[in-house]
């Protein structure tokens, strides 16, 4: 096993004390087991009237967020947007996708207003089956709601071998959204899984055209433009093993991925997916933190139901 190179920085100066009673914000957020949280926001969306598989796919894609360490487009949008999504009436939990176009390995879906939740997952999985018959398989859809991590629907593709491709544009005029997720498998590391939004740099004009070329795959081909505050969106799936031996990719994939790691001030370099998925780990082991307010959110809708708290990890 390698040594951890010493650092060469300074030695760090003294902490400023901490008075006893300001709390640390991690030992703050209490924990809840994993499978619980996501069991108790499915029974939640069942009670909003959605099917039972699509409220377990929502559920998941929802957790998402608190389970890999970004608690801000977690659980804690449950009730400030995706159940008043489905109280206004703006989403439909039991709208059935209209196939407009099915060429083969692609194909253009209008969800007609179904949760982006359990939408993009399920554009993903036509996307799979498509790839595993013709080695690649896209789906161009439209009349989603919110999706949440466009990263976690990329990474539906990872259990297959196959490399996931999401992206969206569309939006309130006023909030263009031009999310990106990719998610890859890394041979003998942990799966690389990209989500960025790249609307904040396209303000640059040195990286205009990463919005544009979203706009175009994911706005213009589903043609959202047509349908107004939609978002389009573009779903692929890969199959590696169509085009290449499964122990040749394993082994390329494995030296590129394993060329990003390294130590830099002392500092460990890890290429995107890396922490997320040391916090899964982390998460499923020792329970999901969750804030107070969330949490005392989350036992109020529990409640609501005639269930009991979540369960504390002590």
């Amino acid at each position: 096993m390698p040594l951890r190179p010493r650092s060469l920085r300074h030695a760090r100066p003294a902490a400023a004390e901490i008075p006893e009673d300001t709390p640390i914000p991690e030992q703050v957020w209490q924990r809840v087991p994993a499978d619980e949280l996501v069991t108790l926001v499915s029974l939640v969306l069942m009670a909003h009237d959605f099917p039972e598989p699509r409220a377990r796919m929502a559920a998941e894609a929802l957790c998402h967020g608190d389970l890999t360490g970004s608690s801000d487009s977690g659980v804690s949008e449950l009730t400030s947007v995706h159940l008043p999504a489905v109280e206004s009436g703006y989403v439909r939990p039991r709208a059935e996708p209209l196939m407009i176009a099915d060429r083969g390995a692609a194909a253009l879906l209008d969800y007609r207003r179904a949760p982006g939740l359990w939408a993009v997952g399920d554009a993903m999985d036509r996307a799979i089956v498509r790839a595993g018959r013709f080695g690649v398989g896209l789906v161009s859809l439209r009349g989603v709601g919110p999706f949440g991590r466009v990263g976690h629907h990329a990474a539906r593709a990872l259990p297959h071998g196959m490399i996931g491709l999401v992206m969206a544009a569309g939006g309130a005029e006023e909030h263009p959204a031009h999310p990106l997720g990719m998610a890859a498998p890394a041979g003998a590391y942990p799966e690389f899984v990209l989500d960025v939004d790249i609307a904040d740099a396209a303000r640059n004009p040195a990286f205009a055209g990463f919005a544009l070329l979203v706009d175009v795959l994911a706005g213009v081909l589903s043609g959202v433009a047509d349908h107004d505050h939609d978002t389009g969106l573009l779903v692929m799936a890969i199959a590696p093993t169509t085009l290449r031996s499964a122990d040749g990719f394993y082994r390329t994939a494995s030296a590129l991925f394993g060329s990003m790691l390294g130590w830099e001030g002392g500092a460990p370099i890890r290429y995107p997916g890396w922490r997320e998925a040391q916090y899964l780990e982390q998460c499923r082991a020792l329970g999901v933190p969750l804030s107070a307010p969330v949490r005392r959110q989350l036992d109020s809708l529990a409640a609501g139901l005639g269930l009991p708290p979540l369960t504390s990890v002590e």
